[in-house]
């Protein structure tokens, strides 16, 4: 701790009083709230639509820990990055057992989405390859994205276990991830990497992470970091082509 008054240092934390001038010394508390305030960035002003989907079958039991936890801290980040975020949470099953993509939570705030996504109950499916695309598409069809030039951004993330049964629209995991993009919508997946979902997300200009029951808060905050600077390079150019985001494959 340094003396404001002085310069002297000083080393005992529990001292209330400079030993060499007697300034009043400011308390750690107050300091570390200054410093905070000092090094908070402000929120970037623009509107998000951030709509994830989260694979509830069986196959996803390994990571329902890691799940929420994931999303999580991805969504704090975010709202503490954006100011004005919808955010649109799904889960979706396995159509060939009948199991349809539900909607959680419908341009929620992050409290109400991590409740949602805590609550979500993992089973079924019974085969090793899921209706993923499906669902995928599904959020880009049905997700109101805003869409406003220069002021919107629209991103799509999956938490995804095994591989993709063939899309039942006939779209092919190029075609799909060369909609998103088109679309301007960034795409993230945290997954167990296959040619399928790699084709896709290659497709679609976006990153994918490998899935985890104990995720690297690095990594997350990398998905935030970069979707947001995303964001941010759109508000400021006149164009609503999508932005590309460089470095895309398995972290």
């Amino acid at each position: 701790m340094m003396c404001k008054s002085c310069g002297g240092i000083i080393t005992d934390a529990t001292q209330t009083k400079c030993p060499k001038c007697g300034q009043q010394l400011q308390p750690a508390e107050d300091a570390g709230r200054v410093i905070n305030r000092t090094l908070a960035r402000p929120r970037i002003s623009a509107e998000l639509d951030f709509a994830t989907t989260v694979d509830r079958t069986g196959s996803s039991l390994a990571f329902q820990m890691g799940i929420p936890l994931a999303y999580e801290k991805i969504v704090r980040g975010i709202e503490q990055m954006v100011r004005d975020v919808k955010l649109y949470l799904f889960s979706h099953g396995d159509l060939d057992c009948n199991e349809e993509t539900i909607l959680l939570t419908n341009g929620g705030t992050a409290e109400q989405a991590v409740a949602d996504v805590k609550s979500i109950a993992y089973g079924g499916g019974g085969d090793a390859e899921e209706t993923h695309l499906d669902a995928i598409e599904h959020v880009m069809n049905h997700v109101p994205w805003r869409n406003r030039p220069n002021k919107s951004r629209s991103a799509l993330l999956a938490f995804l276990t095994d591989d993709s049964k063939p899309c039942r629209s006939g779209l092919t995991p190029r075609q799909l991830g060369e909609e998103l993009k088109q679309r301007g919508i960034l795409f993230y997946l945290i997954c167990q990497p296959t040619p399928t979902l790699s084709e896709l997300v290659d497709a679609a200009g976006g990153l994918m992470f490998a899935i985890s029951n104990s995720p690297d808060p690095k990594e997350l905050e990398q998905i935030a970091n970069q979707l947001t600077a995303s964001i941010h390079a759109a508000t400021s150019t006149s164009t609503t082509k999508p932005l590309a985001i460089t470095n895309s494959g398995t972290h």
